[in-house]
């Protein structure tokens, strides 16, 4: 496929975002992926119990939140280069990231972006599916890594 095919096919422009999901996750597979965006990416974290903009995920955070400790749930924007995809925390059985099309502007954009998908299937042993914003069950591409 050339850019404009994958463009049309993943990154049209129609004013919604794109999901990215890894399905039957377990709060050890959230740690493992806070410790890779950490170590790899450049992280702008919400701490919501603090109300603070922090440069790494406290897992130990995101554990209160999901057992019940404390009602601030926390949003961390992950960099790829320029690209920035979302994560949100709104369970531990799904790992949910979101990524706005209107960012992908050639090739190597996309390039970066599968990358991360695959060392995240790699990483967790799991799929990697993007999809339209909230239709999980309409995929439209799909990475499944060397695990």
């Amino acid at each position: 496929m050339n850019w404009q095919e994958i463009r049309d096919e993943l990154y049209y422009i129609d004013g919604s975002w794109r999901d990215i999901y890894i399905q039957n996750t377990t709060k050890e597979d959230w740690r493992l992926w806070s410790a890779y965006v950490n170590e790899h990416h450049k992280v702008k974290w919400l701490n919501g119990k603090t109300n603070t903009t922090e440069d790494r995920i406290d897992f130990d955070v995101i554990l209160e939140f999901w057992n019940g400790n404390h009602d601030f749930c926390s949003i961390a924007r992950v960099f790829i280069d320029t690209l920035q995809i979302n994560a949100h925390f709104f369970t531990h059985s799904e790992i949910e990231n979101d990524i706005d099309p209107r960012e992908f502007n050639g090739i190597e954009d996309h390039i970066r972006l599968v990358k991360y998908l695959a060392d995240l299937s790699d990483l967790l042993r799991k799929e990697v599916i993007i999809t339209p914003e909230n239709e999980p069950d309409v995929v439209l591409l799909k990475v499944m890594g060397k695990g």
